[in-house]
């Protein structure tokens, strides 16, 4: 039985890997059109610009890596985005046992809220940023108030144990179904009453 689901492992993993491949390699494909209709001075056609659309987006290169949008920032929002990025790496190593939903919120930190939330600062025009000085916001107080945010956001994830509620309440279903009782049937009587 176990050599039967190792198996199903190693074949799931190896469709997994064939299709991400055929992804890219699609994308490639649509992009080499893609560009080869601009250099003709052409639109792309209907169906191709449908099919690109259709493809998943690529997987981040290392450019969209946190660490890489992080070396960009200016000094005290870079310190801060370190510090996050710290926070969540040091996390993550020491929640194996750590509840889904803590798990996943480190994870999303790391892989799309920081890097969204960098790309965004760093996209900034110049007509951009003069509106926004315009409406009394620097954008660099605007990005360190965000990773605020988010610093805030995974300190609590930590600092709760979702886990530990998460078997409590699975522990008090299981004994209500065990028993029979419902929710407030167990009473105590008097002493005499048995």
């Amino acid at each position: 039985m176990i050599a039967v689901l190792i198996l199903i492992v190693i074949f799931g993993g190896i469709a997994l890997i064939k299709y991400v491949e055929s992804n890219n390699q699609a994308r490639q494909r649509a992009w080499q059109l893609e560009d080869a209709a601009a250099k003709a001075g052409q639109a792309l056609p209907a169906a191709a610009a449908k099919a690109l659309a259709a493809l998943p987006a690529p997987h981040p290169t290392v450019q969209d890596a946190p660490e890489t949008l992080t070396l960009r920032l200016p000094a005290e929002a870079r310190a801060r985005a370190w510090a996050l990025l710290s926070t969540v790496a040091d996390a993550q190593k020491g929640t194996e046992n750590a509840d889904t939903r803590t798990a996943y919120l480190l994870r999303q930190t790391r892989e799309s809220y920081l890097p969204d939330t960098l790309r965004a600062y760093l996209g900034l025009t110049d007509g951009a940023r003069r509106a926004l000085e315009a409406q009394g916001q620097s954008p660099e107080t605007l990005l360190t108030e965000q990773i605020a945010l988010m610093e805030d956001g995974v300190r609590e994830a930590l600092r709760h144990d979702h886990a530990a509620a998460d078997r409590l309440l699975t522990q008090g279903r299981f004994l209500r179904e065990r028993f029979g009782g419902t929710e407030g049937s167990l009473s105590l009587g008097k002493v005499g009453d048995v």
